[in-house]
């Protein structure tokens, strides 16, 4: 079994994360992502939100992925991470981001994004990418016995 793959067929299945982060004191939000294959993470964010101000002063983060509707009686899943996020500026990047997220997020109901160029010098919203370094997946379906496997990148 490869754990990159397991861990990327999870993240497929989940929108929403917590992600912690630290400024001059603790925050953790709730953002919508989008993942590349390397199991970078990107999140769209006003500028002036807390956890965007404590990333400008310190860019460790911590992020929780979990279902909330599983069931405790269930197999338990869900991933811890820890990383760094820095903000994305280049345009390919960004349209790689955008079309992901019109695909996966904002769907046909969404504001769609679309000029990343213009998105840039908005100046309102940031897209960050999370690099994760370590990564914790728990799932008892897989792992019944040890819970968990850790990935170290």
């Amino acid at each position: 079994m490869n754990l990159k793959q397991e861990i990327n067929k999870y993240l497929s299945t989940q929108k929403l994360m917590s992600v912690a982060t630290y400024g001059e004191y603790p925050w953790i939000a709730n953002v919508y992502y989008v993942h590349d294959a390397n199991l970078n993470l990107y999140f769209l964010s006003k500028s002036w939100r807390e956890h965007c101000q404590a990333l400008a002063i310190n860019n460790k983060v911590a992020i929780a992925i979990a279902d909330s509707y599983q069931s405790i009686y269930e197999p338990q899943k869900g991933l811890q991470i820890n990383g760094t996020a820095q903000p994305v500026h280049i345009i390919s990047k960004l349209e790689w981001m955008f079309k992901m997220w019109n695909k996966l997020i904002a769907g046909s109901k969404g504001e769609q994004l679309v000029d990343p160029k213009k998105f840039l010098d908005a100046g309102v919203s940031t897209i960050y990418k999370i690099t994760p370094k370590k990564i914790k997946f728990f799932n008892t379906e897989l792992w019944p016995k040890e819970q968990f496997k850790v990935l170290d990148l």
